[in-house]
């Protein structure tokens, strides 16, 4: 393990993966960034012009490969690695 694999806690548990373990697509890293404003997968299709399903497949990716099972700890994880302040 390098370092920066621990990076930033946030609540009571702490998120593995740092931003340069795990390669996003430039689609991905749009949703992404939506989701950590809060926004329904139905926004962000909206915004972006693709169809919900289309997000949740993108959601789905970065769930498998950031290794996490829900949005929030996606987000978690996009605030700790520094993809989303």
């Amino acid at each position: 393990l390098g370092s920066g694999v621990f990076r930033g806690g946030v609540g009571n548990g702490w998120i593995k993966a740092s931003a340069s373990d795990v390669f996003l697509r430039p689609d991905e890293k749009i949703v992404l960034d939506y989701l950590c404003r809060g926004m329904t997968n139905k926004e962000i299709a909206g915004l972006v012009r693709f169809s919900q399903n289309r997000v949740e497949q993108h959601l789905t990716s970065m769930y498998r490969k950031v290794k996490v099972t829900n949005r929030t700890a996606l987000v978690r994880w996009a605030i700790s690695a520094g993809y989303s302040s």
